[in-house]
């Protein structure tokens, strides 16, 4: 069985961290392309948190030994992100008004799915080594 840090290490270090330190060296660069690398940057610091907590739920339902309760976990992360990204969205909106960014909150739906298909890999490859143990 995977430890949880174990778990979590490639999506910090391959994409996290990377995508930071992206973000942090193209900044004026986006800002050109009419980018608000605040937006970016805050949007990637909390779909690694939020994915962080999602791949928890994960990792407590593998260690259950009914698979329904990994299936509720399953789907409580997902109903969670879900919303708490819908809700981050809805509070940029409310707090800058009209003059929100459009171009970074769709970028930032790309980090979202960046980080939905690292997840899946790892609970995927989390999953197939639990059955050849």
């Amino acid at each position: 069985m995977l430890s949880f840090v174990r778990l979590l290490n490639p999506i910090t270090f391959f994409l996290f961290i990377p995508l930071s330190i992206l973000l942090f060296i193209l900044q004026h660069a986006l800002q050109r392309l009419g980018l608000d690398a605040g937006v970016l940057f805050t949007g990637n610091v909390l779909l690694y948190l939020i994915t962080t907590a999602a791949l928890y739920f994960h990792y407590k339902g593998m260690q259950q030994k009914n698979p329904n309760a990994f299936f509720r976990n399953v789907y409580a992360s997902m109903i969670l992100r879900m919303f708490i990204c819908i809700l981050l969205v809805l509070v940029y909106v409310w707090i800058v008004g009209n003059s929100f960014n459009k171009p970074s909150l769709l970028l930032c739906f790309v980090f979202y799915f960046l980080y939905s298909f690292v997840e899946a890999g790892r609970i995927t490859l989390a999953l197939k080594k639990m059955k050849d143990v």
